[in-house]
């Protein structure tokens, strides 16, 4: 077992494990713990998204990272919102060895109402958060039944439980993935893979950058996005993603586990102050 961020780790060596939207956010923390817990980290990235928002050395710098940790990494670049890109990554992966780890973490988000979500704006989300997933575990998936040994985790969301209007159509493929993972982890149950889907909160990560363009605004969005009253750091994703990626949960599939400081939780409304404790000398009723 290895020791990181306070919390103990299995040891990874030997594993070789594909995450797809490395580079940046939640999928780079995952990939670095993995690198530092002795996997070699397969990173697909897209050159061109990487570049647009000003991070066109992200995938460079996280491989030195890990190797920096003592880890492995290679680079595969892939622009998954093209038709065919999930096969021709898993193919290009494979080419690097046999793959007993995939995690599924890139994903595209369309803020925009319902009825102003056009047929490209719906296709484009079908395309990366959909149809290449689907397209990498057709590729995979065959050798790791033949090893009788493999990992396939989906990065969700909150928004498989509690929707948000600003991002109908994402929500709906997050929710479409979690129902293929819990599908296919009962028809591979007794092939030694298991299927499971990682859903985080509010995460702050470049992807919401734009919500921090006013401070004010977005201490008060983190405040009331869950009972933590915070934004989750894409750190705190790490953990519960290398639990379901390794050996010692060989007995977990088709679980979802929430990341989310309890947004996926319906919580009443705040008590008021006053109301939050009893009057001076009244006990609690269960005394």
């Amino acid at each position: 077992m290895l020791e990181a961020a306070g919390y103990r780790i299995e040891d990874f060596t030997g594993r070789r494990i594909l995450v797809t939207g490395a580079s940046r956010g939640i999928a780079a923390a995952i990939a670095l713990s993995l690198g530092r817990a002795g996997a070699t980290v397969l990173v697909n990235h897209a050159p061109d998204a990487d570049e647009a928002v000003g991070q066109a050395d992200a995938a460079r710098k996280l491989c030195r990272a890990i190797e920096d940790a003592a880890g492995h990494a290679e680079i595969l670049p892939g622009d998954l919102t093209r038709p065919g890109a999930g096969a021709a990554l898993a193919s290009a992966a494979l080419k690097h060895g046999p793959i007993d780890g995939l995690v599924l973490s890139a994903s595209v988000q369309i803020h925009a109402p319902f009825l102003r979500q056009t047929t490209d704006d719906i296709l484009r989300q079908f395309q990366i958060n959909l149809i290449a997933n689907i397209e990498l575990i057709q590729g995979l998936l065959p050798g790791m039944i033949a090893a009788r040994f493999g990992r396939v985790l989906g990065i969700g969301s909150v928004q498989e439980k509690a929707p948000s209007p600003e991002m109908p159509i994402y929500a709906m493929t997050k929710g479409a993935m979690r129902n293929l993972i819990e599908n296919l982890a009962v028809s591979y149950a007794g092939d030694g893979v298991t299927f499971n889907n990682l859903a985080p909160g509010l995460i702050q990560t470049d992807r919401n950058a734009f919500r921090r363009a006013d401070a004010g605004v977005w201490a008060q969005t983190a405040q009331n996005a869950n009972p933590m009253r915070r934004a989750g750091q894409p750190e705190e994703m790490a953990a519960p993603a290398l639990y379901l990626l390794s050996r010692g949960a060989a007995f977990v599939t088709g679980a979802t586990l929430y990341a989310s400081g309890g947004s996926h939780i319906a919580a009443p409304a705040p008590m008021p102050a006053a109301a939050q404790h009893p009057p001076q000398g009244m006990k609690n009723a269960t005394e």
